[in-house]
């Protein structure tokens, strides 16, 4: 990007403008910290001859100087200091020369910020308060150490570029220590020798320039009014002045002396209107290609771009937040032309290149975070026309350049509003309107708008609707995009409702509302009620959006018992103004309100919890007239059996549990995640009241077939409709003149069909069956035949009529010898054919893909209905009637062919063993006679299959009744055993066949009670 940096570029980095050391691992600082503990130093003088063990004590302690653990080097450089300045001139100044200053050159670990600790400090101790240069150190004037610092970072003749690269960085960081150790301007004649030095060396290389102008910035504090501008002066005297550095100097040198006479040129308030269109060109990094007066200056080059910030920024920054402070009105106005010209019509023009709008990208990271946390009525002013353009262009696909970047730009918007939730409102209006994409979120491929949307309150959650709805009210001038549009909001009222945060505030204050609460009303009113607003109105298509946006919501937050309020409210304040109704449903859909109504407030009478009877009662209301209003054919049904059972709820008459698994039935005999989510809570509030028959009742559809037989008697009950479909079926094969499209034409008595199951077809349409074969039940048993099988039965059945065959056929082919050419009637004969060929193919296809749906349908069905049998025995373990489940469920993981659906019955009886488990105890009721009636009849269904699964779910079942007698009297043991014996002869005569782990599961089940009657527990 912009050029491949150099490794070594890693090693010149900044932290705010200064440079920085490589960080260290935690492996090597986890040891050298364990090193730390037992490090015993030498604080004696140091010798002025390095010799035997001189030499290695100084080598261990420079060692440790460059250790990338903080303690080594504080170690090394407090016992390397103590020892240079207690000894001898002559020791200082060799390890000045020899050591330290060269040091400032190594790039190992962190030597440079050891070796500038220790610099520092003697430099302090030297020229500064103490004073040891004019008493102990007569010979190392200021002159002269300066002068060692610039010979031991002379660059040689011809060496490397690293090589170069080190010498700089160690000259840098050898000022950095004079400037840091505060003695440059105790004599005025220091100052500017160093000042020559970090002019020259920004003068020489680009890449070190930004460090030197940071040092510059460090000192300006220091120096005051006078000597800061003169510093100036000699800056731009040497062209630097028109520089990103020279920028950054200039505002600081204005912060700190406000009263400071600045240089004429280049110019006099970097951020001053008249200013900004040159400080845009010089923090475009491109001066030499634009037309002004420093284009003829040649020797200003210019670094590539790195993914690093120039220290300018954080002082524009710094000083915009300053100006902030004492003018507000005047600060925004400042704020918004500087953005508009430094940054959206510079880095983000049109002819910017990648590397400007990549730094533009981090620049507005960096003012969001620092406007966010100084003044949020800025924040609007950085979403500017380029900038929503570049970002939105480049987070759309991930093969765009800048894609990364700008991905993270919308992570840090984000952020921002995570920590800063007041800044919502007006991140979300810049994102979704001038500049911004209403459909934000699908232009970019991201979930910008959905993760700003889960961070609103009740306090706001009013104002957000209203932003996100007024777009989308008046399309009438692009008719073309109301449809894209309105389905956006529709997918933002949604996800606002689901992630709504849980409402703290008054329920009776009108502004603070849930945005649960609205959102549910929101979509709610939009599916269903004719909206004056929208223009265009809505179509049904954006309302069939709302309407799965509703379902969706409602399975998402009925999950929360707490939340059926909200879902309730919702429908009986929506006006289904958008649906047509009779009278007769008109009056049902009063009734229900009403009847809704009423559960409501009954819990709040009586005190019980919101998930209770009616609640669940009022939810399946709620749930019934929504599907009342989308058109199902049912709808009224159910809510008649809702009244019926409702009825019978309130008088505790027997028969409601029966009704209402009528009613979960017929919910969940539709594929809609929401019916299913409130199926399960109602059924959960029910579970205690659920009877006998009503169990019974829920365990029959495991026992269905899983075919088209076994859809018909779960789904189509009408007995009358089934002798009409009977009787069209047959009418269907009879010759009657007028054939259907679908129907076989007869054909000549010489031409013989066959079918794609193998089966030979006769001329009169009848399948001529095998043995096998003759009833039609048995071919919703059979299997699917392969795709090669069929095409093979189509291969026969053309070579028949076609009288040919396939070329890998011809050894198998008779021999022809009738070349004649065919007649024009023989044709349309033959093309008869072919077309009643085609047609039975098509309708044998037909068939299956009707066989194959519907055994889908009825394993999906059994699926839902395991769930509720799942929520009742965790909850009703210790019920008796909780037993009757295990002969079906035995029988579902036997016969059925789908693998998950036996899976999932053998985690319930799992489920149900480890939930009765903690509910039996000594007070345990059982009938002794039924649970043992039950043990045999269980021992009975697992002589049936020798399947591992079947064992494993046939032992589990056993042992779960064996249990609950043994926990109820233990004396019951011998009547078990007498069962699992009488099982086990059986097995050994020969009368049945069941897994031996069987017998081992209830030896090891005996043997564990006796080893707990052994041990007292």
């Amino acid at each position: 990007m912009g050029g491949k940096r150099k490794r070594s570029a890693n090693k010149a980095g900044t932290v705010n403008g200064q440079p920085s050391q490589k960080r260290p691992k935690p492996d090597e600082a986890a040891t050298n910290g364990s090193e730390s503990k037992s490090l015993d130093l030498d604080k004696s003088p140091f010798a002025e001859e390095n010799t035997g063990e001189n030499r290695r004590r100084e080598a261990r302690i420079y060692e440790l100087l460059g250790s990338l653990d903080n303690d080594e080097r504080l170690a090394a450089a407090d016992a390397l200091v103590t020892g240079l300045l207690a000894g001898s001139e002559p020791a200082l100044k060799r390890h000045l020369e020899k050591r330290l200053f060269r040091g400032l050159g190594s790039s190992r670990n962190a030597s440079r910020l050891g070796f500038s600790l220790v610099i520092t400090e003697i430099l302090r101790q030297l020229f500064g308060s103490p004073g040891l240069a004019e008493t102990n150190f007569s010979g190392l004037t200021f002159d002269t150490v300066l002068n060692v610092l610039v010979d031991a970072t002379k660059v040689g003749g011809n060496g490397p570029g690293q090589e170069e690269r080190d010498y700089f960085f160690g000259r840098l960081f050898g000022l950095q220590c004079f400037v840091e150790a505060k003695i440059l301007f105790a004599d005025g004649t220091r100052w500017p020798k160093v000042l020559d030095l970090l002019l020259e060396m920004a003068h020489k290389k680009v890449w070190i320039r930004s460090h030197c102008g940071w040092v510059i910035v460090e000192c300006l504090p220091q120096m005051g009014q006078e000597r800061a501008g003169a510093a100036l002066q000699g800056f731009s005297d040497i062209g630097l002045g028109k520089t990103a550095e020279g920028v950054g100097i200039w505002l600081r040198a204005r912060s700190c002396y406000p009263k400071i006479k600045l240089p004429p040129k280049p110019w006099v308030d970097p951020l001053s209107a008249a200013a900004l269109p040159e400080v845009a060109r010089v923090l475009k990094e491109n001066v030499a290609n634009d037309t002004g007066e420093d284009a003829a200056v040649p020797k200003l080059k210019q670094s590539n771009w790195t993914a690093q910030l120039h220290f300018v920024w954080d002082l524009i920054l710094e000083t915009l937040l300053e100006s902030n402070a004492a003018d507000k009105k005047r600060t925004k106005e400042q704020v918004k032309l500087f953005w508009t010209t430094v940054i959206d019509d510079a880095l983000f023009s049109k002819n910017a290149s990648d590397g400007q709008k990549f730094r533009g990208f981090m620049i507005f990271q960096k003012f969001l975070q620092g406007l966010a946390s100084a003044d949020k009525s800025l924040v609007k002013e950085l979403f500017t026309r380029n900038l929503m353009k570049c970002l939105i262009n480049q987070a759309a696909k991930e093969d765009r350049y800048l894609h990364r970047a700008a991905f993270k730009t919308l992570q840090s918007i984000e952020k921002a509003v995570e920590a800063h939730p007041e800044l919502l409102i007006p991140i979300l209006k810049e994102l979704i309107g001038k500049f911004g994409l209403y459909d934000f979120d699908q232009r970019t491929a991201s979930k910008t708008i959905e993760g700003l949307l889960q961070w609103v309150t009740p306090a706001n959650s009013k104002k957000v609707l209203k932003l996100l709805r007024e777009p989308v009210l008046n399309l009438k001038d692009t008719p073309d995009d109301a449809e894209k549009l309105r389905q956006s909001y529709a997918d933002y009222v949604f996800k606002m409702t689901i992630q709504a945060k849980v409402s703290t505030a008054d329920p009776d204050d009108a502004d603070s509302k849930s945005a649960l609460e609205i959102g549910i009303k929101e979509l709610t009113s939009c599916a269903y009620s004719l909206q004056e607003e929208f223009t265009p109105a809505l179509s049904e298509k954006t309302r069939d959006i709302f309407r799965n946006r509703l379902a969706s919501a409602f399975s998402k937050v009925t999950k929360q018992h707490d939340n059926t309020g909200y879902l309730c409210d919702a429908v009986r304040s929506v006006k289904p103004t958008a649906v047509a109704m009779s009278d007769e449903i008109e009056a049902e859909r009063k009734g229900a309100l009403k009847a809704m109504t009423k559960l409501l407030k009954s819990p709040n009478k009586s005190g019980d919890s919101s998930g209770n009877l009616s609640s669940g009662l009022a939810l399946l209301y709620a749930t019934t007239l929504l599907q009342l209003y989308n058109g199902a054919p049912d709808a009224l049904d159910i809510l008649q059996d809702l009244e019926s059972c409702s009825e019978k709820t309130k008088s505790k008459e027997a028969g409601a549990s029966e009704l209402l698994v009528d009613i979960l039935f017929a919910l969940l005999s539709r594929q809609s995640p929401m019916l299913r989510q409130i199926s399960e809570q109602v059924f959960e509030a029910f579970a205690p009241q659920i009877s006998a028959e009503a169990l019974q009742l829920l365990a029959e559809p495991l026992l269905a077939e899983e075919n088209s037989r076994g859809h018909q008697a779960l789904f189509e009950n009408n007995d009358e409709d089934a002798e009409m479909a009977d009787a069209a079926e047959s009418d269907s094969g009879s010759d009657n003149g007028d054939s259907d499209e679908d129907e076989i034409s007869e054909i000549g008595s010489d031409v013989e069909f066959v079918t794609l199951n193998g089966a030979d077809v006769t001329s009169d349409g009848d399948v001529e069956e095998g043995k096998d074969g003759s009833d039609e039940d048995k071919d919703d048993d059979e299997k699917e035949e392969p795709e090669d099988a069929a095409l093979a039965a189509l291969d026969d059945a053309l070579a028949k009529v076609l009288n040919s065959h396939r070329l890998d056929k011809d050894q198998d082919a008779q021999p022809s010898d009738d070349d004649s050419d065919m007649t024009d009637s023989e044709m349309m004969a033959l093309d008869e054919k072919l077309v009643d060929v085609f047609k039975h193919q098509i309708k044998n296809t037909k068939r299956k893909n009707e066989k194959k749906d519907a055994k889908e349908t009825v394993v999906l069905f059994k699926h839902r209905v395991l769930d509720l049998l799942d929520i009742y025995v965790k909850q009703e373990a210790s019920n008796v009637l909780a037993f009757s489940l295990l002969l079906p469920l035995m029988e579902l993981v036997r016969t059925t062919t789908a693998k998950p659906l036996a899976n999932k019955a053998m985690n319930i009886l799992a489920s149900f063993s480890k939930a009765s488990k903690k509910t039996r105890g000594k007070e345990t009721q059982v009938d002794t006679e039924a649970q043992i009636n039950l043990l045999m009849n269980i021992h009975k269904e697992a002589s049936k299959d020798m399947s591992h699964a079947f064992g494993k779910a046939a032992s589990t079942a056993s042992l779960l009744v064996a249990s609950n007698l043994w926990a109820a009297d233990q004396e019951n043991v011998d009547r078990i055993n007498a069962v699992y014996a009488q099982t086990f002869a059986d097995c050994q005569k020969g009368k049945a066949k069941i897994q031996g782990a069987f017998f081992s599961d209830w030896v090891n089940w005996g043997m564990g009670h006796a080893n707990n009657n052994n041990t007292g527990e």
